[in-house]
């Protein structure tokens, strides 16, 4: 039973079903590619370049 015209009614009845999240990746080609501390933005500090440096940094 709808209470008004509107189109929008039927939508507003249906239970909302989760949607998985989109995938969260670089482009390709850019510096982060790989990253596995990609957030969305370009880091300050490459944290690729810190791993493969190494604990001591040298």
């Amino acid at each position: 039973m709808n209470f008004t015209n509107s189109p929008f009614e039927r939508m507003m009845k249906e239970k909302p079903r989760p949607q998985a999240p989109a995938e969260n990746r670089p482009p390709r080609g850019s510096a982060c590619y790989g990253c596995c501390y990609w957030r969305g933005i370009a880091c300050v500090s490459c944290y690729k370049e810190l791993l493969k440096a190494g604990a001591g940094g040298r």
